[in-house]
């Protein structure tokens, strides 16, 4: 199965059922349907389609669509610009290009030599969903989180949507109810939508976030699942007199969590926060019980995963990189020599240190891979050099991390330059920052002698 697949389930069982809501409009099952059928329309079996757009209603349609029709969705967040959007572009060589007009705007002078979707429907002809293989790649993901730089993450379709049914039924909940707080692009994005589907429920779609919008939209539409990053926790958290009573599970995924921010919304609204685990490579992977909630812990593996643990001599321990098996891991990386560093005999290796007690709960310590996040989103310090490496005065360059508190990390470079110049500083900081999304950009350039390598 699909994504797609599980919306014509729901299309035939519950029709009028509400299925995606804004702050604008409701559209059911049956409606949603007849719209991502006609954007199906305009893509064949096998087309490789890059899928950029803010999230929306028709945002979520066009993604479906994808699936419905057999192509190959390449999910792109929506802050991804210039030379990164660029990147990409080349590399996928996209048969088609579905975004929205703000997007369209903004990158016209990339996107105006390929074949783009702005807001177009197509032919009115109803057909099923494709059936996929299930070894055929049906998403493709840009973060490479474990080789640590951005490449192509290859998944099967099928696969995704086993994923979805997995973390579906080791939740909790029967009914969801759930709002959209971050990208569709990304990982935690689609478990939203997939366990949605898998529920035949109803998502509430936030374009942008906002606190006042998430509140009120939390109490208007009964929302009782919330799944997003800390950050989302920490705006509330600010709030003051404000109610979220039908939130049942509060998850939180993608960067850190920290014990203030789970205290201080466990005093202000009465309500527990729970962890999930997951990366691009290997979509969600553990969860953590609601009933075990009083630990800053990611949980256990969810049913079907396989895990070990292995220090730096090679041994399995309680505590070191974690090792991972399951029936949904990605199929690989367009580098085939990439795909076999990180896999072996069967085992993925995430790069990420963890630590495993007595009761079988997960806490993560940190990460072997050279990644940062901020504000949820990964960062590759190694994206970054190459950019600073095309600079005419750089000689040679390493981008860390600095603390940004519980925003997680922000990049800064380091770098040894030919000859060094009044402005230099910010003449670097410039270059890279007008080529990159703002998540990405460094917050600091330091000059120095020497570059020190680990």
């Amino acid at each position: 199965m699909s994504l797609a697949t599980l919306l014509y389930k729901w299309f035939k069982e519950t029709p009028s059922k509400t299925f995606l809501i804004d702050k604008n409009q409701s559209l059911t099952y049956e409606q949603v349907t007849r719209e991502v059928v006609y954007v199906a329309s305009n893509i064949s079996p096998g087309d490789t389609v890059v899928h950029i757009m803010l999230n929306s209603l028709q945002s979520v349609i066009n993604y479906l669509a994808i699936f419905w029709a057999g192509g190959k969705a390449v999910a792109v967040d929506p802050q991804t610009s210039a030379e990164d959007l660029k990147f990409i572009l080349e590399d996928s060589n996209p048969d088609l290009i579905v975004t929205d007009e703000e997007i369209y705007k903004r990158e016209y002078d990339i996107l105006k030599s390929y074949q783009v979707i702005v807001n177009k429907r197509g032919k009115d002809v109803f057909t099923k969903p494709y059936e996929y293989r299930e070894d055929e790649v049906g998403l493709v993901y840009y973060y490479a989180g474990i080789v640590g730089r951005t490449m192509q993450v290859l998944h099967s379709a099928n696969r995704v949507e086993l994923n979805s049914a997995t973390l579906y039924n080791s939740i909790g909940l029967k009914e969801i109810r759930g709002i959209l707080t971050v990208p569709l692009a990304h990982v935690l994005g689609n478990s939203v939508l997939g366990i949605t589907l898998e529920a035949g429920g109803k998502l509430y779609i936030m374009s942008k976030f906002n606190v006042d919008e998430a509140i009120e939209s939390i109490n208007k539409y009964n929302i009782n699942y919330l799944s997003t990053v800390p950050t989302v926790y920490d705006y509330l958290n600010n709030e003051e007199k404000r109610k979220v009573d039908s939130l049942e599970l509060c998850v939180s995924s993608a960067a850190p969590l920290y014990p203030s921010t789970v205290n201080t919304f466990k005093s202000k609204y009465g309500k527990d926060i729970v962890q999930q685990y997951g990366f691009t490579e290997g979509l969600i992977l553990t969860f953590q019980p609601k009933e075990l909630s009083g630990v800053i812990s990611i949980g256990k593996p969810l049913p079907g995963v396989e895990i070990k643990i292995v220090d730096d001599k090679g041994n399995e321990n309680n505590e070191g990189e974690l090792w991972v098996k399951a029936p949904w891991l990605m199929l690989g990386y367009k580098d085939r020599e990439e795909t076999a560093r990180v896999f072996n005999e069967g085992w993925l290796r995430t790069g990420d240190l963890v630590k495993i007690d007595e009761k079988g709960l997960l806490y993560f310590r940190g990460v072997k891979k050279r990644m940062l996040k901020f504000k949820g989103y990964p960062i590759f310090p190694r994206d970054l050099e190459e950019i600073l490496k095309t600079h005419p005065m750089v000689e040679d360059v390493k981008v860390i991390g600095e603390d940004a508190g519980n925003l997680g990390q922000q990049p800064v470079a380091l770098v040894k330059v030919k000859e060094h110049k009044a402005g230099i500083e910010d003449e670097l900081l410039n270059y890279v920052n007008s080529r990159v999304a703002f998540y990405k950009r460094l917050k600091k350039v330091y000059v120095v002698d020497r570059i020190e390598r680990n």
